[in-house]
Formats: structure tokens, C-alpha cells, sequence
């Protein structure tokens, strides 16, 4: 997730990424509790969800225009990416193993040695630790093939780079059927680097366009119009398609391609912006500089806030959803921010 020193128009899309992740995970409950039973709030969850399913595939389009581009030795590459992904990672699986064994009712926490192991691994099949962390999986094995990725794509002229991605999203939209498990790692494990494999396609649109003319405002203007209506369909799209009474969210789905085009769209409304402002610049380029930590941790806070009964249903919706996620986004990084100064602490003495 980590973007080209002060690129400012790429650290606005990346705490606009981060935010409409947190949106996400503070809008599904909402959806889901009260599919069918309160369908006045149903409509303002579905609505949310469907204008931000562009906020994962954004934090793809900005490795693949930050990282495809650059050739470097392969140790440097991986240390430098794997020494800022992983080691924060592994951190954070361990709290989250704790977390989510404190939230336990008493009775079903394990103690003993096989217990806690066993525990442990079904943490691991079932939700790969945390179902956020699907992410995370998946970019540490797509860094496996950057490196090789980026030589191919940089030997391409640009309209080569076009029709593959016409290729991609071909490819995509045959494979919807295809049962992937992005959370867990149970089942088939094929089909899971399968959807790693789809994915790899966002590292190419983002990379193509960042390296694409500055776009005209015509062209900023479509892309407007065209983000705009594709909110307009995934929620209708969803709402269609759970007619039979069981949710149906193929329309919100990453790789669908009404969030391909979602996704095009935000990256050219803000490509090349020029942000002359020096405050929204900098706290901007602060926030990017948080946005992995804060995808790492707001879940922790999500949780313990739904653990005491604080979620979506303490006011309508319209005011519950902003609050929470302003909320969740400013707990998440001050929870970083003190971590960082401990660490910080530590090393000094």
C-alpha cells in the first residue's frame, strides 16, 4: 500500500481508499441486519456499500502504479516490501488471535496448549485470522510476481496494456461463477491463487493509467458521471438480484465489472490533480503514510464498539454510519500513532 513519496493526488486516493474501507465494514451489518426486516434502512446500507466497493481495488491500481514501474534487484524489492507488509502483519495476527479468544463467552475460551492450538487453526481455515486480512494474504503473494509482472508490463506499448486488460475483464466477468474463498484457506487452494490471479489485473489498470496523458476535463467529467452510475447499479443490481429473499451481493463484488469501471473512474477523477493547498496536502500525506496500519487495525476497534452493542443502530443511519466511520478512522490511527511512539520509544533507549 505504499505509494511514490508526495505523489499528492495518490495519497488523496489512498485515504480515500482507506476510508471507504472502514465505510464498508460499518455499512455491512447494516445490510445484513436488516435485510427484508427494515428495508427503508436496507436501501441507505446498500446504497453506502455500493459507492465505495471501489476502495480494495484502489489500494491495488496504487502498487501497480507505484511498484510496476520501477526495476530494481529482486533482495532489494522484497526486503524493502515484505520488511514494511509482513513484520506489522505478523504483529497484528497475533493481537487478533487474542482479540478475537477475549470476545469469547468464558465457556468456549480454550486454555490448554492443544485447545489454544486447535483454536487457532480453525481461525486460520475458517477466516485466515481475521476475513480482513484477506487483503493482506493476497499482496504478499502478489509481491512474489511484481517484480517479473512489472519487466513484462514496461516492455508493452500502451495500447498492448489496453487490450490485455480488455483480455483481464473478459476473464473476470467468465469466472464470477467460479466459487472463490478469498477468507479462509480451506477447500481448494487453487482456486484461491486463481482469484489472486484475477486480482493481479487491478496492478495493471493502475499502472496503465498512471502512465496515461493527464486527463482533459471532459474525460474528468465522464469520470464523474460514470462513478455516479455505477453506484446506481450495484445497488440496484443487488437489490434485483435478492428478490428470491436471500441477499445476493454479486454487484458489489470486487472483481464485478461494474466495480472495474468504479474503480477506472475514481483513479481519473483525481489522476494528475493539482492540489495546491499545502494543509490538505500534508495531513493528506499523513494519512496515506497511516492507511496500512489503520487497514490492519480497524477492525479491532469495529469490534470491540459491536462487542458493548455500539454499531450502526444508535441513530439513523444517515448520521450512524458517517460517526462511526470518522470514528473508527480517527481510534485507528491514534491507536498506530501511540504504537509507533512506543516503538519509536524503545529503539531511542
Amino acid at each position: 500500500m505504499t505509494v511514490h513519496p508526495r505523489s499528492p493526488y495518490l495519497d488523496i486516493l489512498r485515504c480515500i481508499a482507506i476510508a471507504g474501507v472502514v465505510l464498508i465494514h460499518n455499512a455491512s451489518p447494516l445490510m445484513n441486519m436488516t435485510w427484508i426486516r427494515q428495508p427503508e434502512l436496507w436501501w441507505f446500507g446498500n446504497f453506502a456499500n455500493a459507492a465505495v466497493r471501489f476502495a480494495v481495488p484502489l489500494f491495488l491500481m496504487l502498487s501497480g502504479a507505484t511498484l510496476l514501474g520501477k526495476e530494481m534487484p529482486l533482495i532489494d524489492f522484497y526486503k524493502r516490501r515484505y520488511t514494511k507488509v509482513l513484520f506489522p502483519f505478523l504483529f497484528w495476527i497475533a493481537v487478533y488471535i487474542l482479540f478475537r479468544w477475549l470476545v469469547l463467552r468464558p465457556s468456549e475460551q480454550p486454555h490448554d496448549w492443544h485447545g489454544i492450538s486447535g483454536y487457532i487453526a480453525e481461525l486460520w481455515t475458517k477466516d485466515g485470522i481475521s476475513k480482513h486480512f484477506w487483503y493482506i494474504w493476497m499482496i504478499l503473494f502478489l509481491y512474489l510476481i511484481i517484480p517479473f509482472f512489472g519487466k513484462f508490463v514496461r516492455n508493452l506499448n500502451q495500447k498492448q496494456r489496453w487490450i490485455i486488460l480488455l483480455i483481464w475483464i473478459v476473464i473476470t466477468q467468465l469466472s464470477l461463477r467460479v466459487p472463490l474463498n478469498p477468507y479462509g484457506w480451506s477447500g481448494n487452494i487453487t482456486q484461491k491463487f486463481f482469484g489472486y490471479f484475477l486480482y493481479s489485473g487491478y496492478l495493471l489498470m493502475g499502472y496503465a493509467l498512471f502512465t496515461a496523458p493527464v486527463p482533459h476535463r471532459k474525460i474528468r467529467t465522464g469520470a464523474i458521471v460514470v462513478f455516479l452510475l455505477t453506484i446506481l447499479v450495484a445497488a440496484t443490481g443487488v437489490w434485483l438480484m435478492s428478490k428470491g429473499g436471500r441477499l445476493n451481493q454479486t454487484f458489489h463484488g470486487y472483481l464485478h465489472i461494474n466495480t472495474i469501471l468504479q474503480s477506472a473512474s475514481v483513479f481519473l477523477i483525481f489522476k494528475d490533480l493539482q492540489i495546491r493547498n499545502t494543509t490538505i496536502r500534508r495531513y493528506s500525506g499523513y494519512l496515506s503514510d497511516y492507511s496500512y496500519g489503520i487497514y490492519l487495525s480497524h477492525m479491532i476497534i469495529i469490534g470491540t464498539l459491536f462487542y458493548y452493542g455500539v454499531y450502526w443502530n444508535f441513530a439513523h443511519p444517515i448520521i450512524s454510519i458517517p460517526l462511526l466511520t470518522l470514528g473508527v478512522l480517527f481510534a485507528s490511527w491514534l491507536l498506530i500513532w501511540i504504537l509507533r511512539k512506543i516503538r519509536q520509544f524503545t529503539f531511542m533507549k
